[in-house]
C-alpha cells in the first residue's frame, strides 16, 4: 500500500479513523492524505452566505489541523484537502484521483435508524470505492447533530 485517504470531520468517529489511519499508515509505511468535506451552501445573499462560509471553513480548518497534530505527534507526515460537496462523493473522489489503496472513515455510530434517516457516508463510501474501506467505530456513541443553524443563534 502506497496511500491512504483518511476522511475526518473533526468528530470522535472523525478522531478514531486517523488514529486507525495512523496505525495502517506506520505498519505498511504509506502516505497519507487527511480528507474534510464541507456541505455545499445554498446562497444566502450576503452576509449570511459569507457567514457560513467562514464557519465551515473554520471547523474544516480545526478538524484537519487536529488530524495533523495527532499525525504529527507519532512522527507521521501528512497531506491533506479541504473540499466542497457531497461528502461520499468527494471522499471516492479525492481517493480515485491520489490512486488510494485504502480509505480510512470513522462512523457516527447513530444507530440503525436515525443513520437511515440522515443517511450514512461511511457506507455510501463503502459502496461507491473503487479500493478497500475501513469504517472505524467510534468508543463514544454520537448523536444525531443538527446542521448549522447560523440564521437562528448568534454567529460563533
Amino acid at each position: 500500500m502506497k496511500r491512504i485517504v483518511v476522511a475526518t470531520d473533526g468528530s470522535h468517529g472523525g478522531q478514531a479513523a486517523v488514529a486507525e489511519g495512523a496505525a495502517l499508515a506506520r505498519a505498511l509505511q504509506a502516505a497519507i492524505t487527511i480528507v474534510h468535506v464541507r456541505p455545499p451552501i445554498a446562497f444566502l445573499g450576503e452576509p449570511l452566505y459569507q457567514r457560513r462560509l467562514s464557519n465551515q471553513l473554520e471547523r474544516a480548518r480545526r478538524a484537519v489541523d487536529d488530524a495533523l497534530a495527532q499525525l504529527e505527534a507519532q512522527g507521521l507526515e501528512a497531506d491533506y484537502e479541504i473540499l466542497e460537496g457531497e461528502a461520499s462523493d468527494e471522499i471516492v473522489r479525492i481517493a480515485e484521483a491520489r490512486d488510494a489503496d485504502l480509505i480510512v472513515i470513522g462512523s457516527r455510530g447513530l444507530g440503525p435508524v436515525p443513520g437511515a434517516l440522515l443517511g450514512s457516508v461511511s457506507s455510501a463510501v463503502a459502496r461507491h470505492a473503487d479500493c478497500p474501506v475501513v469504517v472505524v467505530k467510534s468508543k463514544h456513541r454520537a448523536r444525531a447533530e443538527p446542521e448549522e443553524h447560523e440564521l437562528t443563534g448568534p454567529a460563533g
